[in-house]
């Protein structure tokens, strides 16, 4: 009968971003069998005795976390860093006690300036600034509370370089976020012991699909392929594949490598490189569904009829082995232009052209449930040589694009529906409907601009693509875009199934993309238990946290790819301060507002105090103003606007 050490229940309970676990879930982790479990639960009340872990609301945690803390004073513990009166958050607080900021000399001595301008500065000691430039930006180490005269002491821990240099100030988002784009010596150790080949009574288990046609289609600079699709004809309609990675079959619950994953729970791009959820042995070896050669997959396979309905579908484990590594714009070429020549292979553009016809009827069909279709370009950084962006774009997307992503949606929503039909937990991917308030105050903004939705609020996903639709090409389309936006809620990940509002689609979960989310990791495992017929391997209890882990993973790496963003943004527009451009408005605030700077795909804020006579004047989102480039602050992060007259 194995029982756990205590070090490893202590290693366990850290590397769950200190999240409490019950001892229901440690067993399983941990692979207690069940007659061991009691025995377990004495380890575990000996090891709170004993100090090394803790004991809080929802389970056991690991020692010195706040959960603990909060548990042992029963009260928040106090902060070690001066806040702001404000609940928003501060820039340059970093975890541990850390500290991002910019040294400035001030006569024999200086202080750290942080990156917001509501906290004190921190004065520095001689002795703590020898050999320090000034300007540069540092991490700062806080070695002890805040005294009652708020004074810090601690020590620079590391230098990045001068303040506005633009790789320093990447490195300042990677510090300043808590990212890792290393992976700690007990991951790397889990991960040599991960086999390079496939062994063969692995591939006599699965469906063995490498004979099938299938092939991935991704951007022009992607390392990681978790995707792969193919399609037959059949007599009643197609039959689609969609062959996903099996990270699950290398990544095993409650490993160190699990335990990262689920600390990270996605990966996060920013424009020059990905701070990935999985070690790159995996991301971009193991898992990456490179051409010929064979890889682990689940497939989802789905029967639709000649109208574009799914008919049926099911899940099964496979190996496939992709035919071909193709681009968006190579298969645009192909769909947009079938006759065109082109340099891939004859049997794949034959597939390409029956999933065109697949796509066009799932889309009929989807367009007449509701489905909400924006056309928000992303911005694409143009770099020359030397890796310096020199202009900012919007992102071109064609016909391939969409494509895959209604395939992906397809096997989303069959394995949603299984799983929700069956009645296991499981993680969805649910998008609310907004709330009544914001559909009566949408009714109110799209008048203005000339269109009609029900004033009562009892408005329809049909209703708003309609606005949609009649919007497209002209002067207030971006106007109308941004008002429905801002109308709808975010879409989380939850236990609750409650349908995908902007999709109009009952049943829908993650499932397509391991490699990158944590909760399509989770589904993976849950589908392998489906499979088994066996115990599902997560309780709702645990679903429920990592839901909302996942969820607030999901906002903080979007914040960092628009810092990231920001910054670069930022940096190519100091050589425009001075000059006048065209913008549109975005957003008006009670402070200023957000304009975009037409020709390049930048915008930047117009204070409210640099426009006269604010309260008399107005601006509606999708207005076209003049406006000069003032300021370029890459420190900040941003651009500063003023309203030519």
């Amino acid at each position: 009968m194995r029982i756990p050490k205590p070090k490893e229940i202590v290693r366990l309970l850290k590397g769950s971003n200190f999240r409490p676990m019950r001892p229901k879930e440690i067993s399983r982790r941990l692979g207690v069998p069940k007659e061991g479990k009691e025995l377990l639960k004495k380890i575990l009340h000996k090891m709170v005795r004993d100090g090394k872990i803790g004991k809080a609301d929802g389970g056991y945690v690991a020692a010195g976390s706040p959960a603990a803390a909060v548990a042992d004073a029963g009260r928040k513990p106090e902060p070690v860093l001066p806040t702001a009166p404000t609940t928003a958050p501060i820039k340059g607080m970093l975890k541990g006690g850390k500290i991002l900021g910019k040294f400035v000399k001030t006569g024999k001595t200086g202080k750290i300036i942080l990156k917001d301008d509501r906290v004190p500065h921190i004065p520095l000691r001689i002795d703590e600034i020898k050999n320090l430039r000034n300007h540069s930006l540092v991490v700062y180490e806080v070695s002890n509370r805040v005294s009652p005269r708020r004074k810090i002491n601690g020590r620079i821990i590391e230098v990045l370089g001068k303040a506005g240099d633009l790789e320093a100030e990447k490195k300042g988002i990677i510090r300043e976020y808590g990212l890792s784009e290393e992976f700690q010596s007990e991951v790397q150790r889990e991960l040599a012991r991960t086999p390079d080949e496939i062994p063969e009574s692995e591939i006599k288990k699965r469906t063995d699909l490498r004979e099938e046609i299938i092939f991935t289609i991704d951007g022009d600079d992607a390392k990681d392929f978790d995707d792969a699709v193919g399609i037959t004809r059949t007599h009643f309609g197609y039959r689609l594949f969609v062959s996903i990675a099996d990270v699950s079959y290398y990544v095993p619950i409650g490993g160190e490598i699990d335990n990262e994953a689920l600390n990270r729970a996605t990966s996060v791009y920013m424009p020059d490189r990905v701070v990935p959820m999985l070690p790159e042995k995996l991301s971009n070896d193991l898992c990456s569904l490179v051409p010929s050669k064979d890889r682990l997959t689940k497939t989802v396979e789905m029967d639709f009829n000649r109208k574009g309905q799914m008919m049926s579908s099911k899940v099964y484990n496979s190996v496939i082995r992709s035919a071909a590594r193709l681009t968006y714009s190579r298969v645009a070429g192909v769909l947009e232009d079938s006759a065109a020549e082109s340099d891939i292979d004859k049997q794949v553009v034959e597939k390409l052209l029956v999933m065109r016809e697949l796509f066009k009827l799932i889309r009929v069909r989807r367009s007449e449930k509701g489905e909400l279709n924006f056309d928000f370009p992303e911005p694409n950084l143009i770099r020359d040589e030397l890796g310096r962006t020199v202009d900012v774009v919007r992102t071109q997307r064609n016909m391939a694009h969409v494509l895959i992503e209604e395939f992906m949606i397809a096997a989303n929503t069959a394995v949603a529906t299984q799983t929700c039909r069956l009645q296991i937990p499981s993680i969805y991917r649910i998008h609310e409907r907004p709330d009544i308030e914001s559909l009566i105050e949408l009714s109110e903004g799209v008048k203005k601009l000339g269109y009609t939705l029900p004033a009562d609020g009892k408005i329809t996903t049909l209703d708003l693509q309609s606005v949609i639709n009649k919007s497209r090409g002209r002067s207030e389309e971006m106007a109308v875009n941004m008002l429905i936006l801002r109308s709808l809620k975010r879409a989380i990940y939850s236990t609750q199934e409650e349908g995908h509002f902007g999709l109009s689609i009952k049943h829908y979960s993650h499932f397509t993309s391991p490699i990158r989310r944590y909760p399509d990791l989770i589904v993976h495992r849950i589908m392998n238990a489906v499979m088994k017929k066996g115990t599902p391997p997560y309780d709702k209890e645990s679903l429920d946290w990592m839901a909302e882990q996942s969820s607030k993973k999901e906002r903080y790496a979007d914040e960092i790819e628009r810092e990231a963003i920001n910054l670069e943004r930022a940096y190519l527009m100091k050589s425009y301060v001075g000059k006048e451009f065209e913008g549109v408005v975005l957003s008006v605030l009670p402070f200023g507002m957000f304009v975009e700077v037409k020709g390049i795909f930048v915008e930047g804020l117009v204070p409210r105090d640099s426009v006269p006579n604010w309260r008399k004047r107005w601006f509606d989102i999708g207005q076209t103003v003049k406006v000069k480039v003032t300021e370029a602050d890459v420190e900040k992060r941003r651009i500063t606007l003023n309203l030519v007259p």
